[in-house]
């Protein structure tokens, strides 16, 4: 998979750290009710869901909360069924999303979260989302 395009896939998780103030209502409930169907899905406690919902980390996390990102950004329309980025609706989710971040930051983490190496793709994505989100926030 080429990681360049699946770092821009990923990065798009950080989403669920930085709400746009843009959304509608519905948007932001559809998008709450796909938070809770792969939580349910991966059957994640009630400990870290809380966590997960309230967008902070979760220390020691196990593999079905590694996995969360992943099934968000397939029900997102992100990623397909096998993991494979859609580009045109990332870019679009992307302008969306960091309209506050300056591109050439934006730009930077992509690349440096992006060389991001990890044996699973549940691992990739977690370990990237945690990357991006460190990196807008400094």
């Amino acid at each position: 998979m080429n990681v360049n395009i699946f770092a821009v896939v990923l990065c798009l998780g950080l989403a669920l750290y930085e709400p746009v103030a843009s959304q509608s209502a519905a948007d932001l409930a559809a998008y709450k009710q796909k938070q809770d169907s792969c939580i349910k899905e991966l059957n994640i406690g009630a400990a870290e869901a809380a966590l997960l919902a309230t967008d902070k980390e979760v220390a020691n996390p196990s593999e079905a909360v590694k996995c969360y990102h992943s099934c968000l950004y397939k029900k997102l329309g992100l990623l397909t069924a096998d993991s494979k980025p859609i580009n045109d609706m990332i870019v679009k989710f992307a302008q969306q999303r960091f309209s506050s971040v300056p591109a050439d930051k934006l730009k930077s983490l992509l690349t440096s979260c992006g060389a991001t190496k990890a044996a699973t793709t549940c691992d990739y994505v977690y370990t990237f989302e945690m990357c991006m989100v460190k990196g807008v926030k400094a």
